[in-house]
C-alpha cells in the first residue's frame, strides 16, 4: 500500500529534522556516553520532533485541540521509548569508532634521526622539540624508535658516553607503524595490543608523521 502525499512529506521532513538535532549534538565523545547526555539528548530532540509534528497536525487537520492533545502524548510517551533506544544503544560495540582518521592526532613532519647520530645530539633535538621519542630513519623507511626510556636504559644506567653512543646502538628495531588511511580507533587497538605509546605514520611506505597517545587525548580534550 502506498503512502499518500501527505504521509510521505511528513517521513521525508522528519527525517530532515532528525538529522539536523544529531548535527546540533555534533560528533559523539570517544568517551562512554553517560545517563545525563542521554537524556538531554532526548529532551532536545523531542522538543525539536513534538513541535515539528504539531504543526504538521494543525496544518493537516487545522485543529488546535487535536494539536495539542497530540503534543502531551506524544513528549511523554515518545521521551521514555528515546531515552531506552539511546541507553541500548550505548552499550552496543558495534559500529562505535571515534569518528576521525589517525591523521588529526598526527605530528607532521616527524622528528627524525639517522641511525649515525649520537645519543648526544638526539637528545638536544627532543628537548628542541618537545617530544618523548624519534624515529629513526633510513632515507624515508623507518628503521627504529628511540624514547626517553631507551636512552635511560640503554645509555644513562650503563654509563655510556652519549656523545660517542649512536642510535643505531640503542634503537628500538622493531617499530610499529599504522597508515594514515587508519582510524583513531585503529591506533588505540594497535597501542594496547602492543603495549606502547607512539606509532609512526606511514604513506605509500613513507613516514610522514607520528601519533602518540598523548596527542590523542589532546585532539579529543573537550
Amino acid at each position: 500500500m502506498n503512502a499518500a502525499p501527505g504521509e510521505s512529506n511528513f517521513i521525508l521532513f522528519a527525517y530532515i529534522i532528525y538529522y539536523l538535532a544529531r548535527m546540533l549534538w555534533g560528533r559523539e565523545n570517544f568517551m562512554h556516553e553517560e545517563p545525563k547526555r542521554s537524556v538531554l539528548k532526548a529532551v532536545s530532540w523531542r522538543i525539536i520532533a513534538t513541535l515539528t509534528g504539531m504543526f504538521l497536525v494543525l496544518f493537516f487537520t487545522g485543529q488546535p485541540e487535536l494539536m495539542a492533545s497530540f503534543g502531551v502524548g506524544d513528549v511523554v510517551l515518545k521521551l521514555i521509548f528515546y531515552y531506552s533506544h539511546e541507553r541500548v544503544w550505548n552499550s552496543i560495540k558495534y559500529g562505535k569508532n571515534l569518528g576521525g582518521k589517525v591523521t588529526i592526532a598526527m605530528r607532521s613532519p616527524p622528528v627524525t634521526s639517522l641511525q649515525s647520530d649520537t645519543v648526544s645530539s638526539i637528545v638536544q633535538t627532543m628537548v628542541t622539540s618537545d617530544t618523548g621519542g624519534v624515529i629513526v630513519v633510513d632515507g624515508d623507511k623507518p628503521v627504529g624508535m628511540i624514547t626517553e626510556r631507551d636512552i635511560l636504559e640503554r645509555v644513562l644506567k650503563p654509563n655510556k658516553d652519549s656523545t660517542k653512543t649512536l642510535a643505531k646502538d640503542i634503537m628500538s628495531s622493531s617499530i610499529i607503524t599504522i597508515k594514515t588511511s587508519e582510524s583513531i580507533t585503529d591506533a588505540l587497538k594497535i597501542m594496547s595490543a602492543n603495549k606502547i605509546r607512539r606509532l609512526a605514520v606511514t604513506q605509500d611506505e613513507k613516514v610522514i608523521g607520528i601519533v602518540t597517545m598523548r596527542r590523542i587525548l589532546e585532539a579529543y580534550k573537550t
